[in-house]
C-alpha cells in the first residue's frame, strides 16, 4: 500500500495499551483479520473503521490519523537573531540565535548579567514558552514581573508585551508556537499550579 499513512502506527497504540491484537479488535467491533491488514499497512481503513478503531484506543479519528501520517525529520541551523531582526528598538539581539521551522521558531539565548531581550518582530501571532537553563532571567509580561530560575518554565500569549532581563549570567530557551495549535490554547485555559 503506497500511501501518505502509516498505520503501523496503532499497533504501536496498541502495545503502549496493553493491548493484543484480539483484544483491540474486539473493543473495535472488528475483524481480527481487518485490524492486523491495517496495522501491516496492507489496506487503509474505512472512516467508520478508522473512528472504531480510534474509539477502542481511546482517541478522536482524527487524533489517530494525524499520528498515522507519515511525518519526514527536518533539521534548521540556527542563525544569529541580528540577521533575522531588522528594527533598530529591539534590545539584546547579540544574545540570540534563532531556529525557523515556519509554524514554531526556537530561539537560544545566551546573555550576560543585566542583559535586556527584547524583540516584539520576532513574533507573529504566536504562544511562547520560555525555559531556563542556567541562571535567573526576570520575564516582565506586560508590567507583571516573573522570576524564572533553572528548571523553571512559562507559557503566555506572545501577543502581550514582554521582555527578559538576564539577573544572573545564563542561558534560557524560547520557543513560539503557533496558535493554530490547538493543543496550547487548552493549556492556557489550565488551571496555573500553585508555584507559577
Amino acid at each position: 500500500m503506497n500511501s501518505k499513512f502509516d498505520f503501523q502506527v496503532i499497533k504501536h497504540l496498541r502495545k503502549r495499551s496493553n493491548l493484543t491484537l484480539e483484544k483491540l479488535s474486539k473493543a473495535a467491533g472488528l475483524t481480527y483479520p481487518t485490524v492486523a491488514t491495517i496495522e501491516n499497512n496492507k489496506s487503509a481503513p474505512s472512516l467508520k473503521t478508522l473512528d472504531a478503531l480510534a474509539g477502542a484506543l481511546g482517541m478522536s479519528a482524527s487524533q489517530l490519523l494525524s499520528l498515522a501520517e507519515k511525518r519526514i525529520s527536518v533539521r534548521r541551523n540556527s542563525q544569529p537573531a541580528e540577521k533575522i531582526v531588522r528594527e533598530q528598538s529591539n534590545k539584546g539581539m547579540q544574545f540570540c540565535r534563532v531556529a525557523d521551522f515556519n509554524a514554531a521558531k526556537i530561539i537560544r539565548v545566551s546573555a550576560e548579567k543585566n542583559a535586556t531581550i527584547h524583540s516584539m518582530e520576532l513574533h507573529k501571532d504566536v504562544y511562547e514558552l520560555v525555559y531556563v537553563l542556567s541562571g535567573v532571567v526576570e520575564l516582565d509580561l506586560n508590567g507583571s514581573k516573573h522570576l524564572l530560575e533553572a528548571d523553571q518554565s512559562m507559557l503566555f500569549d506572545a501577543a502581550l508585551n514582554h521582555s527578559y532581563i538576564q539577573i544572573e549570567q545564563g542561558e534560557f530557551f524560547t520557543v513560539h508556537i503557533s496558535k493554530k495549535t490547538e493543543v496550547l490554547a487548552g493549556v492556557l485555559s489550565e488551571p496555573q499550579d500553585a508555584s507559577g
